[in-house]
């Protein structure tokens, strides 16, 4: 798998097609988040792959070590947005008909694991980490997709309790690009959607939740500042 290029029309991921597989590639930089204009970019290529007959499978990864963390700069502002935007991601990837794997070339915390957890296979280099902060609060299905382990323990990569497949070496993104050219189970989406069914309600708890900590958390900062 090639290199992430710049694509005109994309600042925040990249997205081009390697025979069968078209590859978003998220620009998180070196904190690992990005703008709030990922959605738009994200969704936009999500369409994409899914209108392209020659695309096949859909491969998310990162650049450098780095796959994907969250969004800077969320607020009371645009806190509607982000919720909604993060929803239709989701609702998206989860029903999506074609296979969608995840490629872990570094570190995902928070929302990038959310992100990879929608995804049919997980594929982490061997000394990835797939971190959930102690603060940590789902709002992209995490209550159902986590369950696609038995049980998910967070830390460095270990196939079968964060994901499913663990590749090393030089030519780690190679190994990964060739095993998915060899994937032809249909059935896998089948798997990925009825996992993934209860994704509305599940999304509805969450952002509930998300809210009303949120709330909690503005309160006590307020307090602080009136004393």
């Amino acid at each position: 798998m090639s290199k992430a290029p710049k694509v005109v029309g994309y600042k925040e991921i990249s997205f081009w097609q390697e025979d069968s597989i078209g590859v978003i590639a998220i620009f998180s930089g070196p904190d690992g988040l990005a703008s709030m204009d990922f959605f738009e970019e994200f969704l936009k290529a999500v369409t994409l792959a899914i209108t392209d007959e020659k695309v096949k499978f859909l491969v998310i990864t990162g650049t450098d070590d780095i796959f994907f963390r969250g969004i800077r700069g969320v607020d009371y502002t645009n806190i509607k947005s982000y919720l909604e935007l993060t929803s239709a991601i989701a609702s998206f990837l989860s029903t999506m008909v074609k296979p969608v794997i995840s490629i872990i070339n570094g570190k995902a915390e928070n929302l990038g694991v959310e992100l990879a957890l929608l995804s049919d296979i997980i594929i982490a280099r061997k000394d990835a980490e797939i971190v959930l902060s102690d603060n940590f609060e789902p709002i992209m299905g995490f209550s159902i997709s986590a369950l696609k382990y038995s049980f998910f323990k967070t830390g460095k990569a270990e196939e079968k309790s964060n994901c499913d497949l663990i590749m090393d070496g030089p030519e780690f993104l190679q190994k990964a690009s060739e095993f998915i050219r060899k994937t032809g189970n249909p059935g896998l989406t089948l798997l990925r959607r009825n996992r993934l069914n209860s994704m509305r309600d599940a999304i509805s708890i969450e952002r509930e939740a998300f809210m009303l900590n949120s709330a909690y958390g503005i309160t006590k900062e307020e307090g602080k500042e009136e004393q």
